[in-house]
């Protein structure tokens, strides 16, 4: 191709840039204009960053249909309207002769039996199965609008909109858990259900709902132990002043809490008010708040972070402590009422290292200790005192606020996984008072590796690389919680504890998803390491749950990962028992504990509305 001489193309340039400025010479410059303002018209300048008060909102059915616009398309599943059960079978398919289930490891325990009144059973949560995401007046919750919005956030960008449709399906579910036994089930009420927007009008469809999930539990026998919240905050309250970084969510909470229990407190022996709080640590803080994010408004200008756990975790704690109070002194509740901690064991690496031993305590204050007030003085611990310093100014408990949270719990529940070995950073102690260093608050570190470097256990799946099978780890933590940490504690429930078997949610054989070793083994080794920590240790341990009943949505993981001791057929929604399943059952069957239909709490199902 030929190219004119450039020196030529820059004199044209200059040529009619002059031409165009000497037609313009003569145009006023846009200061010397005027516009009218027309009457009738009013003007602001408008300020995003400047936003400081809270939206209201006057429980309107289009309000509802734009906080649900907020998540966009909800997937429907097969089944849209409440089943009633069929006959479940008088055996099920189960291990055989050519492959005998997994012996215990501890002869020791040959003859041991539970104490009678020992609970158990399994558990799930409300988002991660119950599907029906929209149906009958629900409001969205946090989870809806990062599983549809917050892209790549799960990491196989499922959703909780269909799952296991528990919501249409308990009532074979309870049939299943009846006819093998279970007596008890501990599943977690929806607050968006109950509340489509965190307060203001009860949605009546919601509550007949969970009205007829706790009669067919009592008619079938089963003792429900009810969490109250487990992670799914109504989307409205983060769009109206921020949910769980600011005070308006304690009287939220309690409004809800305090009509759930007042219905259900007859048939409902134990009341979990929160699941985990310690998921302010390691999941609320990534919430997409902010403009930046651009998913619900930073109130108090709290985008995650540090910042969102410290928030989190008061407002969460004050919240517990104000039903608690309630329920004992006012409401004269006729169950127990306690918050599930999520923690797992922490062994120094080197038993001989003074830094190692302080990188336990460490993990532990900032695990289990930022909520330990009930058993202690009603405050943090102290070493989450000193490291957070005056990042704590706007949420120091007063006086009155310690003693309201001291004795708040009736019992000490733990869902505790696998077990760790506990290291110290390099140079930690100018961690801890460094708020921008990387490892800051913790300021410890722990590994799944032995010091040898041998693992110390079978692994879980790739995906939950936190876990790993480490039985004694369950034993020696219940010690340390029970004799070390907290020594006033009377009883200890293990509330949670499951593995998820590795690849499975890559099979595509039921064959070979049915025979999930590992996880029997993870069951049969928990199972007999609480069991010696009753007979051998003097712990009062007075229950255990498995998680999970079936395979769930298993929030940052999506779908693929898989805890349930019963496969879940995300087609047909069909529920199929696995070897890990009975090897719990049968667990329980030598060694004793509760029993179907008897204890010291449920109900007449008759006195329910609708029961009949």
């Amino acid at each position: 191709m030929l190219f004119p001489n450039r020196s030529r193309l820059f004199a044209f340039a200059i040529l009619l840039h002059q031409v165009f400025a000497a037609d313009n010479s003569s145009a006023p410059s846009p200061t010397s204009l005027s516009f009218a303002l027309p009457s009738g018209y009013s003007t602001k300048v408008y300020n995003v960053s400047a936003a400081t008060t809270t939206l209201t909102y006057s429980y309107s059915d289009e309000e509802l249909a734009l906080l649900w616009d907020q998540i966009g398309p909800i997937k429907v599943g097969p089944i849209t309207t409440t089943v009633e059960p069929t006959p479940e079978p008088t055996a099920y398919p189960r291990p055989g002769t050519f492959h005998p289930q997994v012996p215990t490891y501890d002869t020791s325990l040959n003859g041991v039996r539970l104490p009678d009144d020992f609970i158990w059973g399994l558990a799930h949560s409300a988002y991660q199965v119950e599907g029906a995401a929209k149906d009958e007046g629900k409001g969205p919750s946090i989870w809806d609008l990062i599983s549809h919005r917050q892209v790549n956030a799960v990491r196989d960008n499922s959703t909780g909109d269909v799952v296991a449709s528990f919501y249409y399906l308990y009532k074979q579910d309870f049939a299943r858990l009846k006819n093998l036994g279970v007596p008890y089930f501990s599943p977690s009420f929806s607050w968006p259900r109950f509340f489509p927007f965190g307060n203001g009008p009860l949605n009546e469809e919601g509550v007949a709902h969970y009205d007829d999930l706790i009669a067919s539990m009592v008619a079938n026998g089963i003792k429900p132990a009810i969490s109250l919240f487990h992670w799914d905050t109504p989307l409205a309250l983060f769009n109206s002043y921020g949910a769980w970084t600011d005070p308006k969510i304690v009287d939220d909470f309690f409004n809800y809490a305090k009509f759930v229990i007042t219905r259900y407190d007859e048939y409902v022996p134990i009341w979990f008010t929160f699941n985990e709080p310690q998921y302010c640590n390691w999941q609320y803080k990534y919430y997409p708040a902010g403009h930046k994010k651009g998913l619900y408004p930073a109130y108090h200008n709290i985008t995650g972070g540090l910042p969102a756990r410290i928030a989190c975790s008061y407002y969460t704690i004050l919240a517990h402590a104000k039903v608690a109070k309630w329920y004992h002194e006012e409401f004269k509740g006729k169950g127990r009422i306690t918050f599930k901690n999520s923690g797992n064991y922490f062994e120094a690496r080197n038993a001989s290292s003074e830094a190692d031993i302080e990188s336990v305590k460490r993990n532990y204050a900032f695990v289990l200790g930022w909520f330990g007030g009930p058993w202690t003085d009603g405050d943090y611990d102290p070493i989450v005192r000193e490291t957070l310093g005056p990042l704590l100014a706007n949420y120091s408990f007063s006086p009155e606020q310690k003693a309201l949270i001291k004795g708040s719990c009736d019992f000490f529940a733990i869902d505790g996984y696998t077990g760790y070995y506990s290291n110290a950073i390099n140079n930690a102690t100018s961690c801890y008072t460094n708020s921008s260093h990387p490892s800051f608050p913790e300021c410890a570190s722990s590994s799944s590796n032995a010091p040898d470097r041998f693992p110390v256990g079978p692994s879980g799946d790739n995906d939950v690389s936190w876990l790993y099978n480490t039985p004694v780890g369950i034993r020696r933590f219940l010690n340390v919680i029970t004799k070390e940490l907290y020594p006033t504690i009377v009883d200890i429930v293990v509330t949670e504890f499951g593995f998820a078997e590795p690849f499975e949610g890559l099979g595509t054989s039921l064959g070979n998803i049915l025979w999930d070793l590992r996880r029997a083994d993870y069951y049969q080794g928990f199972l007999d390491n609480i069991l010696a920590a009753i007979h051998h240790d003097g712990v009062n341990v007075t229950g255990a749950f498995g998680w999970s009943v079936y395979d769930n949505f298993e929030w940052f993981e999506g779908n693929h990962v898989k805890f349930g001791v019963q496969y879940l057929n995300q087609t047909s929604l069909e529920r199929v028992p696995k070897a890990s399943f009975f090897q719990l059952l049968d667990w329980f069957k030598l060694r004793g504990g509760v029993s179907l239909g008897n204890g010291t709490a449920g109900g007449n199902a008759t006195a329910i509305p609708g029961a009949s």
